[in-house]
Parts: C-alpha cells; sequence; structure tokens
C-alpha cells in the first residue's frame, strides 16, 4: 500500500483534473458549434444526391464527382405495434375469421416480478433451491465510481 498523499499533491492532482476537464470542455463546445454546420451540410448532400444521383442498388443512389462519390443508402427498419395487432386479432375473431390467427400470430406469454416479490418469496418459507432461483431473477450491476473535484470549503 503507497503513502497517503500529501496536501500539496492533492491540490497539484486537483488542478491537473481541472486543467484536463476545462480542455475536454472546451473541446466538446467546438464539436458541438461544428455540429450544425455539418448537419446542414450532410441533409443537403443527401438531397444532392437522392434528386441528382443515379440508381446504384435496389434503396441506393451514387453521385460522381471528380475525385469524389458520394451514396447515399435509404433504409427502412419495420417494428411491429403491439396494440395494432391487438385491434387486428380481435378483428379476425369478430369477422369469423378466427381460423387465420394461429397462421398468423405467435402468442407469447411474458411474466415480470412484482416490486414486492422479494419480501413475499422470503416470508413464504420455500427450499432453498427455489430461493437460488429466485436470487438468480435478479441482476444487480454495479455503476462506476463518479468523481467531483471542487474547490475546498465549497
Amino acid at each position: 500500500m503507497s503513502d497517503a498523499p500529501t496536501p500539496a499533491e492533492v491540490d497539484r492532482k486537483a488542478r491537473d483534473y481541472h486543467a484536463l476537464k476545462d480542455a475536454l470542455d472546451r473541446a466538446m463546445q467546438a464539436a458541438t458549434e461544428a455540429r450544425v454546420p455539418l448537419d446542414v451540410l450532410t441533409k443537403e448532400l443527401i438531397e444532392t444526391v437522392n434528386d441528382f444521383g443515379s440508381v446504384h442498388a435496389e434503396k441506393s443512389k451514387l453521385l460522381h464527382g471528380i475525385t469524389h462519390e458520394m451514396m447515399v443508402t435509404f433504409g427502412q427498419s419495420v417494428s411491429i405495434d403491439a396494440a395494432a395487432v391487438e385491434r387486428f386479432r380481435v378483428a379476425l375473431a369478430e369477422s369469423d375469421q378466427s381460423r387465420l390467427c394461429k397462421k398468423v400470430f405467435n402468442q407469447t406469454v411474458r411474466w415480470s416480478l412484482r416490486p414486492d416479490s422479494g419480501s413475499i418469496v422470503r416470508g413464504a418459507g420455500i427450499s432453498k433451491s427455489l430461493l437460488a432461483l429466485y436470487a438468480q431473477c435478479e441482476v444487480i450491476k454495479s455503476r462506476a465510481p463518479s468523481l467531483q473535484v471542487r474547490p475546498a470549503g465549497a
């Protein structure tokens, strides 16, 4: 184990910390200021390629320059709206089309723990093996330590 730092070493480390933090803050501010014109230019380039580029693949266009080219890919993502699925399922059943339900839908049952489940399980007198299984249901992750450096007396 090493010796405790002297007050002068603590002050030096605090000054180093503040100098690095200030440099990072200035760099982040510069990056934030550069982001706006970059976003504007990016939007302009996407529109230009979309308007004047040639089809490159099914969902992309390519625009050629002399030394550069720009390609824009137009992607899609699909998600399922659970409420809309339920409305469709109910409508199928109500219109005598319920035979389609087994072909169209997968039914999934999801279980979750109630907030007071720990006290209920501990008070239920269940076996150690069941308690061990319950303990595996909650995953606890430690957070990284946080640091604040401030002037003395603050």
